[in-house]
């Protein structure tokens, strides 16, 4: 529940590009801020993604995930999940300019040194160095058929 007590779900949609400064800051632009929800306290969760960027979690989403990663069984595998995760994760609140650090690892695994592309997947945004997010966009699958499969799939569920 929001601070109002209402229901409420950050949402992120869209791509933005900007430039991290020198001390590793990254503005979150004005239209996702606005999609944060308020128990999210604008802070940021930062961790390690797929495919070589990161991923920034709002708060409040990233404490529902831990929870539940926390109670699954202590197994290999879940220990590594977690080690690969916590190992890069820093906390990050917004500044009075909008902005989030990211910090010096992060940005070296995810080869990130100076442009980045912001892309909001509903929940949670993905931060890509710029060149890196190109490449991926141009050697991924045809769009048409990855739209339209999930669309049929989609369809076929109802």
């Amino acid at each position: 529940m929001g601070k109002s007590g209402e229901s409420w779900m950050s949402s992120f949609r869209g791509s933005f590009d900007y430039s991290i400064d020198s001390k590793g800051r990254v503005n979150i632009p004005a239209k996702f801020r606005k999609g944060l929800n308020p128990d999210a306290d604008d802070t940021f969760v930062v961790v390690r993604g797929p495919t070589n960027c990161l991923r920034a979690y709002p708060r409040d989403i990233w404490d529902a995930y831990e929870n539940e990663l926390s109670s699954r069984p202590e197994t290999r595998q879940t220990l590594r999940h977690k080690r690969l995760l916590f190992s890069l994760l820093s906390d990050s609140k917004l500044d009075s300019q909008g902005r989030i650090t990211l910090t010096a690892k992060q940005m070296a695994n995810a080869g990130i040194s100076k442009d980045v592309t912001l892309v909001g997947l509903s929940n949670y945004i993905e931060i890509w160095e710029s060149n890196a997010y190109a490449e991926y966009l141009a050697s991924e699958d045809d769009f048409d058929d990855m739209f339209f499969e999930s669309v049929e799939a989609g369809l076929s569920q109802q």
